[in-house]
């Protein structure tokens, strides 16, 4: 009995453990502006956002992670693929239209302001869609917001972001 009390504490002390940033790490993470994020996003895409992964998400095709820092809401997470490539994406869906493309420019707004002058802005529009593409020759990492209509039939509007090396 003592002993397999022990063994789950141990298990509960190793899960916590691995599932938490560093206290000083993560009192940074919740102080950042958006701005801070967007930087600390960008520069942690060369190493899969390692500094910025909360608690692992079990899924059956792809390991993914609670990100730290959201810059859609609650709506990011942080995947690995089977290709290797890890990418920072949020999915935030909407009833309307207009709630949707105005989140669009918000977060588009926030992009423009807080990358630095080297990143050039390449968008998009059709019939229902936007997209703009942040790239910079200094950075191997790109970033992409979009707006556009889903197969959902009670939130059919939806924003994206994806970062990405």
């Amino acid at each position: 009995m003592v002993f397999r009390n022990l063994f789950y504490s141990i298990g509960f002390i190793t899960l916590v453990g691995c599932n938490t940033l560093p206290n000083d790490v993560e009192k940074k993470v919740e102080n950042m502006t958006d701005c801070e994020k967007v930087n600390a996003l960008i520069t942690g895409a060369g190493d899969g956002f390692s500094i910025l992964k909360g608690s692992e998400i079990n899924g059956k095709l792809m390991k993914s992670w609670r990100p730290k820092a959201h810059l859609i809401e609650d709506s990011c997470q942080i995947n690995l693929y089977t290709s290797g490539n890890t990418a920072y994406e949020c999915n935030k869906a909407f009833v309307g239209k207009t709630q949707a493309l105005v989140r669009f420019e918000q977060v588009n707004e926030k992009l423009k302001t807080c990358l630095s002058p080297d990143w050039e802005e390449k968008q998009h529009f059709g019939k229902e869609s936007s997209r703009s593409t942040f790239t910079s020759e200094l950075s191997e990492t790109k970033v992409a917001v979009n707006f556009g209509t889903t197969l959902d039939k009670q939130k059919p509007w939806a924003v994206s972001l994806e970062i990405v090396k």
